[in-house]
């Protein structure tokens, strides 16, 4: 009895541990710019930023919606940054700020 009172009491701390970990990780709003089979354009994103490298490998050869309201392959991502940042890239820059939220 008093070894299953200990196991139960590992488990709930192991468990309380598993999701205050999950809560821990803030998701942040990115913008990509891509290039797509139609040129340049941007796509919108919400990831979690440690995981930031994976979610953009990820993106290579998938479809993504775009701010063009098109959903587009990636063949190439240029520059994926939070989204209260410039572009570098001058065309791109000007694209964004034309967009509607």
């Amino acid at each position: 009895m008093r070894i299953a009172i200990i196991l139960i009491a590992i488990l709930s701390v192991w468990v309380s541990f598993a999701v205050t970990s999950k809560e821990d990780s803030e998701l942040i709003p990115y913008k990509c710019h891509i290039e797509t089979p139609n040129g340049a354009d941007i796509a919108l994103f919400v990831w979690d930023p440690k995981l930031l490298i994976e979610e953009q490998s990820d993106l290579l050869a998938d479809y993504a919606s775009t701010i063009s309201n098109e959903r587009l392959l990636v063949k190439r991502i240029i520059e994926c940054i939070v989204e209260d940042k410039q572009f570098k890239d001058v065309f791109i820059r000007e694209m964004d700020e034309q967009r509607t939220y």
